[in-house]
This record gives C-alpha cells, sequence and structure tokens, in this order.
C-alpha cells in the first residue's frame, strides 16, 4: 500500500461534518486563566469553577491539525483549498536494473610453441599474447540490458593468476574497450618465483569511472575482450611442455552511472495497489455531501531515455467491503514523454486533470470512497527491439497524484462521533451539592451542528448526557445572500445544571463522546465557500456548588 495517506483529514470539519468533535479534541487551546465569570454578560459567581476547554480555531487549525500532508491553500480572495500530495509509484533505474557479481570461465593459456621456448633460451626473456571474450550479465533478474556501452560508477575487476613456470615475470592486462579520460584500461600484474610452482599472484583494480564499449567493433552487445602480455625471464631451468599460466577473473561491486543500447520490453510500473483516503474518518452516516469543484491531477515524470507506453487499467473509488466507483476521463495512453538524446539528465513531464468537465471525479468524491484502487500497465521500447535507449543511475519513472480540494460544496444531517477522556471522580467530594456546565460558542463558520455529550465508563455504557435534546448548539454565522460569505458570527451561551445524585454516577465516567449531526447553512441545501478569515471560539467550564459547613 502507497503513503499516499490522508489520514486525519478535516475537509468533514470544513463543512461542518465534525466542528463540535474538534472543539473537544484540541487540547493544547485550553488556557490556565480561563474565566468562567467573562463567558456572558450575565453574572454566574461560580463558588469553584474549573476550565474544560477555550479553543479560538482557524480553519488552518481544523483542517490540517496532526495532518502531515494535507496543505491549505489560501487565495487572494482568502478562499480555502485543501490540497494533497503523494507518490503513485516511483521507479529509479539503479533499483531496476542491478548489476550481479560474476565471474568469468578461467583462462588457461596455451603450453609455449617451440620457437617460444627457443626464444626463451636465446634471450632469456619472451613475451607472449593472450586474449580472451568476456561475456557481461548486464542484470541480475529482468530487464538485462542489452548493452553497447555502459560508464561504470563503482565497480571492481579482480585478477588471479597461477603459474607453472619456474620464472619472473609478469603479465599486462588490457581492455581495449575500456576507457577512461581517453585512457585504455591497462595493469601489470608481477609473477615472482621463489623456488616452489604454482607461482600465485593476484590484484584487484577499481573501474570506476570507465566506459566499456561492449560491441565487438558495432557487431554485438554484452561482450568485451581482455587481453593478457605474459613475460617470462629466463631463470636457467628450461620450461616443460605442460607449463601453462591459469587467469581467473571476477567483476564485483558494479554500479552504473550510463548505460546505452537496449534495455528491452519491460513493464515499469506496479501491480495494484490501493490509496487510502480517510477524509470521512469520523463520520458514520446518516447525510449527504457534495463538492462543487474537486479534481485529480496526475503528474508523470519520465528521465529514462526509453520511449514507454501507459494506460490506466483500473481507477476506482472504493468503499470496503464491496462499494465501488469507477473514475472515468483518463486519457490512454496517458501522456508519457521521454528525454531526446540532446536531453540526458534532463526530465521530461506530461500529466492530465480530471474535474467536472472531463470526468465523473465529482460524483466519485460525492460517494465517500474511502479508497482509491489504481493500476497502470506500461512497457518500455513497445515498438521493439531498438539500440538508442540510455539509461543514468539517476533515471526515474514517476506518476504523482494531487487531489484538490476547494471547499465549496454541501453537507447535509452528517452525523459524527468522538471520544475524550474525562474524569470528575479526584474532583467531586461529599461537600459538592450540584455543578453547572457552561458552553460558550461564537461561530463564524457556515455551519450549523446539533450536538450532544454523553458520559460513559470504560466500556462505553452511557452513564449521563449534558444537552437538552433537539435544539441547535452552534448555529451558522450569518451568511450574506449576495456573496455566499460569512458577514458575522453568531453566538450561544448553553447551561447545563447537574444536581448532586447525578454528579454522584458521573464519578463513574472515563469519558465523553461527543456526537454531532451538522449541516451547512441553510439545511444544507446551499452551496457554501470556506474562507481563511472563519474562526470558531469555544469555551466550555464546569462550577460547583460546595456545600457550606456550619
Amino acid at each position: 500500500m502507497k503513503n499516499f495517506n490522508f489520514k486525519k483529514s478535516r475537509i468533514v470539519i470544513a463543512f461542518a461534518l465534525s466542528t463540535a468533535i474538534m472543539i473537544f479534541t484540541f487540547q493544547s487551546c485550553i488556557k490556565d486563566n480561563f474565566d468562567l465569570n467573562k463567558l456572558a454578560q450575565t453574572e454566574w459567581n461560580p463558588n469553584i469553577a474549573v476550565p474544560l476547554v477555550y479553543s479560538s480555531l482557524t480553519v488552518q487549525d481544523i483542517l490540517t491539525r496532526e495532518d502531515t500532508q494535507g496543505q491549505i491553500i489560501v487565495g487572494a480572495d482568502n478562499f480555502c483549498t485543501l490540497v494533497y500530495k503523494g507518490n503513485l509509484f516511483s521507479l529509479l533505474a539503479s533499483d531496476l536494473i542491478v548489476i550481479p557479481a560474476q565471474n568469468p570461465t578461467p583462462y588457461t593459456t596455451p603450453s609455449l610453441t617451440p620457437a617460444q621456448i627457443a626464444a626463451l633460451s636465446t634471450n632469456g626473456t619472451v613475451t607472449v599474447p593472450y586474449s580472451q571474450t568476456i561475456n557481461f550479465v548486464s542484470g541480475s533478474t529482468a530487464p538485462n540490458p542489452k548493452v553497447d556501452s555502459m560508464t561504470f560508477k563503482t565497480g571492481d575487476i579482480g585478477i588471479s593468476l597461477s603459474s607453472d613456470f619456474k620464472f619472473n615475470g609478469n603479465i599486462v592486462v588490457t581492455i581495449p574497450s575500456a576507457k577512461k579520460n581517453g585512457v585504455v584500461f591497462s595493469q601489470v600484474l608481477p609473477l615472482i618465483y621463489t623456488g616452489t610452482v604454482p607461482v600465485l599472484a593476484n590484484a584487484t583494480y577499481s573501474l570506476a569511472g570507465y566506459t566499456f564499449d561492449m560491441t565487438m567493433g558495432g557487431t554485438t552487445y554484452n561482450q568485451f575482450v581482455v587481453n593478457y602480455a605474459v613475460t617470462l625471464t629466463g631463470s636457467g631451468i628450461p620450461p616443460t611442455a605442460s607449463d601453462v599460466v591459469t587467469l581467473n577473473q571476477s567483476l564485483s561491486n558494479m554500479q552504473f552511472g550510463r548505460i546505452y543500447g537496449d534495455i528491452g520490453q519491460v513493464a515499469l510500473s506496479p501491480d495494484k495497489d490501493t490509496v487510502e483516503i480517510s477524509i470521512f474518518k469520523n463520520s458514520l452516516g446518516m447525510g449527504s455531501f457534495t463538492m462543487v469543484d474537486p479534481s485529480v491531477k496526475v503528474v508523470i515524470t519520465n528521465s529514462y531515455g526509453v520511449p514507454i507506453v501507459a494506460s490506466i487499467s483500473q481507477l476506482d473509488g472504493f468503499t470496503p467491503p464491496f462499494l465501488s466507483y469507477p473514475i472515468t476521463g483518463s486519457p490512454n495512453p496517458l501522456p508519457i514523454n521521454s528525454p531526446t538524446w540532446a536531453q540526458i539528465g534532463q526530465t521530461a513531464t506530461g500529466s492530465f486533470t480530471l474535474d467536472n468537465t472531463n470526468s465523473n471525479i465529482v460524483s466519485v468524491i460525492n460517494n465517500v470512497p474511502k479508497n482509491v484502487v489504481y493500476q497502470i500497465n506500461s512497457l518500455s521500447n513497445p515498438a521493439g527491439p531498438t539500440n538508442n535507449n540510455f539509461v543514468l543511475d539517476t533515471s526515474r519513472f514517476k506518476v504523482d497524484m494531487e487531489l484538490d480540494l476547494p471547499l465549496w460544496g454541501t453537507a447535509k444531517d452528517f452525523w459524527l462521533v468522538d471520544t475524550v477522556n474525562f474524569k470528575l471522580d479526584e474532583t467531586i467530594s461529599e461537600d459538592v451539592e450540584s455543578a453547572m456546565f457552561r458552553m460558550y460558542n461564537s461561530n463564524g463558520f457556515p455551519i450549523d451542528v446539533d450536538m450532544q455529550i454523553y458520559f460513559v465508563d470504560t466500556l462505553y455504557n452511557v452513564i449521563d448526557s449534558l444537552i437538552v435534546p433537539n435544539q441547535l448548539m452552534l448555529k451558522s454565522g450569518v451568511v450574506s445572500p449576495l456573496t455566499g460569505m460569512v458577514t458575522s458570527p453568531t453566538q450561544k451561551v448553553y447551561d447545563a445544571y447537574i444536581d448532586k445524585a447525578r454528579l454522584q454516577l458521573l464519578k463513574n465516567s472515563k469519558y465523553m463522546l461527543v456526537s454531532a449531526i451538522a449541516s451547512t447553512a441553510n439545511g444544507g441545501t446551499s452551496n457554501v465557500k470556506i474562507y481563511s478569515t472563519y474562526r470558531l471560539d469555544v469555551k466550555l467550564g464546569v462550577q460547583f456548588k460546595i456545600k457550606v459547613k456550619g
């Protein structure tokens, strides 16, 4: 599953879907100097007053709190859009093409010819050339590129030898098709005879920065030649006809910097996957929700010098266990561009947007899907074999999705529930006669919320409730019929009285369940917009009446 996770999103709140819940969970807004006497103009005169909640929230506070991916974009007119960005998949070339360690077949030189033995005896030295063709393995798994040339970022070639000759000398190892800064790869490995055979020698040489031509003069691929020039210096002991030199090579720690050739026809995208959309995490249903102008933008970037064709075989909104909403309108094939030879190292970009003019994204979003299920079929080199591909170790094929949710739409009769820790057992004593909970709201959002607060025990059994039912606790701010904007907030003070018997029951409570049924202004029938200037102020406190002892 991908990390394109809209967890704990608060878009629902923006449309009055969980405003009340946020009020009680926004713990950081509790103030130490909360004054219950100033909650309203009427005098309260508490015996003991305890502040519970003091919050002053903007749309940024509500929507992006604890949301590591969502971002509020505020326009010049203060209109808000909630934007989520996520990566569907990303395929780096250094992960796609992994060059394995390899050990070419050991090479054993032929015995010296009579003429070479005679030259060694006459001159005291002889140099004999040998050659070996290496079949290079370009990938541990598919793709296995047909390499015309490769520049190594890292890599080592190990040479070890075993000589039967009772002679000193050396072996010059040359790879004519491997060059670094125009200089051919060439190394000298000494042979030192100490009185016993075989004479053993080994060395490891770095290939970093070398470019290998693996075409053998333009006739093939994945091959190169290693030349050995074996020089023997006479020791007075005549060689035998069975004396040979055995050479072993090893290639290890290989990472490419660049590959030119043909990477073949390879699927460059993953299998079916799921993106979680938890916008409606707290919503329990019982309502309708609409957005006017949501959109999905898909951006495809590619720095492989490889033609790629791809199409979306599945793109659905999905709510477990079985509700599926296919998203229509995606182009086929997808707009995938590739850099040209003149653009090596650069990134080509393609994109498309699904909105209310070319897709059904509005109806899909308004069905409140919990996930997006997608599958993309892709193929490199769709026209067949080519030798015109280039791939850098930094080449990447990437698909990013951006979901734009302009906060413009309606919500009607949405039911939401959240839980808040609540304990009075250490506070309530036998001297407490009663308590009054006072709630003050100043609502600058175009939101109506009918709310109830339940006190429950550890098993979530309801012990009591706080609010007299069937009243609007958070009434929408005043909305201008001309602009659709809130012109002034609406204020409300609510007092709930709890007698001693009920307080004793509350000593068993462990949580408050905050239940809200919310709608946008005008009963959720008119589209509203959310602006960054809107604010919601909430204060909640409790006053205890203490019995005066005589």
